[in-house]
């Protein structure tokens, strides 16, 4: 199975070449379930083989993937996760910072009072005018609180707050999911010989999937009801399936049993089977379908 970890190209060959895959990969917000999947795609052996064909694609195998990571790459790594905590670190200080700096005026009156001895509790005097009750001292502690605030005030208070702010553990660090491998080099890649189809049940399979996809129809696998591919008359995300294909050898002497059950399984999922064959000696696929016909219960069967 051939994989792809790219948005643009899984995007590309999906809307451009009708190539739907599979997602295998977990999603990076939500790692722990698996109803819904994400990047990386696996693509079939079918559809590689004709993305091969149509030179949409090449094949380039990396060795370093299967081999212990070597000097380079762990310090590669070690460096990318000290970046990723400095990173980290200076982004927490920087918004704990904008955060202050929307309350510093409110640090700096609060700090004044604590300092002249105010009570913090009661309703703060903004106004100019005093009550007959407030003595002399009084009054003087509130024209000291009542001073304009000036720059240098907020920049010491400001500071001596980002002072106690603890710093970010390692242990706290956010862990990036990559949906490709970082490190991998150009010059690490070498060449793929691909060698599907290499049987006659494969080249089945092969002038199968192409002849239905020459004909514009989406095509999945279908083993999920029973068969090899589900043909689609439109884009999987927007249409149903409406063929169960079915390969087979022409030699395969298929009893009424068989026929019977081709039938009844189309039947309960309401899609068509088509069984497809490759006559000896020939390129082209040839292809029957069965379906019952009405509540007679009697088998069609179509060329």
């Amino acid at each position: 199975m051939l994989r792809t970890s790219s948005q643009f190209h899984v995007n590309h060959l999906r809307e451009e070449n009708r190539i739907v895959g599979a997602l295998v990969g977990v999603l990076p917000n939500l790692p722990n379930q698996d109803v819904l999947y994400g990047l990386p795609m696996g693509l079939l052996p079918e559809e590689t083989t004709l993305l091969l064909e149509k030179k949409i694609i090449c094949l380039k195998a990396f060795p370093s993937l299967s081999r212990c990571p070597g000097e380079g790459v762990v310090k590669a790594y070690k460096n990318h996760c000290r970046s990723a905590h400095t990173e980290q670190a200076d982004q927490m200080k920087e918004e704990r910072k904008t955060a202050l700096m929307g309350l510093i005026d409110k640090i700096v009156e609060g700090r004044r009072r604590k300092h002249l001895g105010l009570d913090t509790k009661k309703k703060r005097k903004k106004e100019k005018g005093f009550t007959p009750e407030e003595n002399d001292e009084d009054k003087g502690k509130i024209v000291e609180l009542l001073k304009p605030i000036e720059d240098s005030e907020r920049k010491i208070v400001l500071d001596d707050e980002l002072a106690k702010i603890p710093p970010l553990s390692k242990d706290n660090t956010l862990v990036q999911t990559f949906l490709a491998y970082p490190w991998l080099y150009s010059e690490d890649a070498c060449p793929v010989i691909w060698t599907f189809p290499s049987s006659e049940e494969e080249r089945t399979r092969y002038l199968t999937f192409k002849t239905l996809w020459n004909k514009e129809f989406f095509i999945t696998t279908g083993h999920k009801f029973g068969g090899d591919f589900l043909v689609y008359p439109g884009d999987p995300a927007k249409f149903h399936s409406h063929f169960i294909v079915i390969c087979l050898s022409p030699t395969t002497n298929l009893s009424v049993h068989q026929l019977i059950a081709y039938g009844r399984m189309g039947s309960s999922v309401r899609k068509t089977v088509v069984l497809a064959t490759l006559p000896e000696g020939s390129s082209e696929v040839k292809f029957l379908s069965i379906k019952w016909a009405g509540s007679s219960a009697a088998l069609t069967v179509n060329s």
